[in-house]
Formats: structure tokens, C-alpha cells, sequence
């Protein structure tokens, strides 16, 4: 994958691309979220494991919905983002 690399103002280290379309979950998952679509599949696929193994491992499904609620304020960006185009 080739990503754009830029300069952080306050420092010098570089701040890839994948840095403004990522989200880190808690066990440092890294969630590629480019567009709505992304972060719907993703969402998906958590609260799948939720349903799947959330009452054997109750650790697991706290996480999982701790991510997806790190995803959920990603998609309102997301979205809000999407309303300001629009607009333009």
C-alpha cells in the first residue's frame, strides 16, 4: 500500500495517510475507515462476534462494543462530512 507522507507541524515526525482514515481499537486493532461503507462493515462484523462468542467471553464483547462505539463516532464524522459536501 503506498501511503502520502506529510510532516506533523509540531513535530518532525511523518504522519502517513492512513493515520487520518484509520480508527485504533482498545487491543489496538487498527480499523481502516476510508468511507461510511468501511466502518458499516466493520461494525457488522463486531457485533457478529458479539452475538457469536459475547456470552462465552464477556471480556471480549465489552471490547468489541467499546470499538464499535470508537467506530460509530467515526461514521458520524463520516457522515457529517459527507452533509458539508453536499452542501458546498
Amino acid at each position: 500500500m503506498n501511503w502520502m507522507i506529510n510532516r506533523r507541524p509540531e513535530s518532525d515526525q511523518p504522519v502517513r495517510s492512513i493515520d487520518l482514515t484509520a480508527v485504533i481499537g482498545g487491543r489496538g486493532t487498527l480499523y481502516l475507515c476510508p468511507d461510511v461503507a468501511a466502518v458499516d462493515q466493520h461494525i457488522v462484523r463486531l457485533y457478529r462476534q458479539i452475538e457469536d462468542i459475547g456470552l462465552w467471553l464477556p471480556e471480549l464483547g465489552q471490547q468489541n462494543w467499546a470499538d464499535i462505539d470508537l467506530l460509530l463516532e467515526r461514521r458520524m464524522f463520516l457522515a457529517l462530512d459527507l452533509q458539508v459536501s453536499d452542501a458546498a
